[in-house]
């Protein structure tokens, strides 16, 4: 996005921790509004950047301003289960407090200094962004920044 903080495609990503399923004691409500959750919960962000690619998406089903966050969600979910097990870290992030709007945004979402919701971002295993989608986008587009991700 020009004129703005949101990193760009062969920009370092920012280091920062998410939170897991293991870091909530297995309670998945805590740390995903999707019905039924997801499975991108298990690895935290900071112990693989730098060391396998990432898949990151940064949305919130249940609270979504744009209304297209469950199924960008959903898509994310249905390519991380067709493709072949790899090496890709598929974290999913939600962007409010406690799961609450009036709590305002967790440091994750601040971090990548976006100015809406959903984004995905891809990041290879050297720690830098492949690819970066705001909004909605479909199973090809995600495939396409999956490979960014992972090829070299």
């Amino acid at each position: 996005v020009k004129g703005s903080n949101v990193p760009t495609v062969g920009s370092a990503a920012p280091m920062m921790h998410t939170p897991t399923k293991d870091s909530v004691g297995g309670d998945l409500s805590k740390i995903d509004t999707r019905d039924p959750h997801d499975d991108m919960h298990d690895v935290d962000y900071a112990e693989a950047l730098g060391k396998r690619p990432i898949v990151l998406l940064f949305a919130t089903p249940a609270l979504c301003q744009s209304r297209v966050c469950g199924p960008v969600v959903d898509i994310a979910e249905q390519v991380r289960h067709a493709r072949p097990k790899d090496d890709v870290a598929w974290i999913h992030q939600e962007i409010y407090k406690n799961n609450q709007l009036k709590d305002g945004f967790v440091p994750q979402f601040l971090k990548y200094h976006l100015p809406s919701e959903p984004w995905l971002f891809t990041i290879d295993r050297h720690g830098k962004i492949a690819a970066a989608i705001e909004g909605a986008s479909s199973a090809n587009e995600l495939q396409k920044a999956v490979d960014a991700a992972t090829k070299g």
